[in-house]
């Protein structure tokens, strides 16, 4: 079942580049879409070189926003939090869509 995710993560410092290659895998082994943002900045985590740009030019010390498009988001999603328990000070979830909430004439919040 198709599921619509978004998170709320704060980092307390930057991630390895281990650690988001890691993030690129995980995306492209499960086969779904993810998106970060965080202000004026938005990444495609599925195109290595815009996903490397976002971590580079993030703000540290604010809050950033992951959306996952897809199948078992939340094992991919816990997948994403194991590999950075050390680096991450606060993580929730804002929003949850299931397949049957969202389709193509649907605006909705994330």
């Amino acid at each position: 079942m198709k599921e619509l995710s978004s998170y709320q993560v704060q980092l307390q410092k930057p991630l390895k580049t281990n650690q988001i290659m890691k993030l690129y895998k995980s995306v492209t082994k499960n086969n779904c879409d993810l998106y970060l943002n965080q202000k004026h900045l938005i990444a495609d985590a599925g195109h290595l070189p815009k996903l490397l740009s976002f971590f580079l030019f993030m703000d540290i010390d604010t809050p950033f926003v992951i959306i996952i498009d897809g199948e078992h988001v939340d094992e991919v999603y816990d997948e994403i939090e194991a590999e950075w328990m050390d680096s991450i000070v606060e993580s929730s979830c804002r929003r949850k869509y299931c397949d049957s909430m969202v389709n193509s004439d649907t605006s909705i919040s994330v």
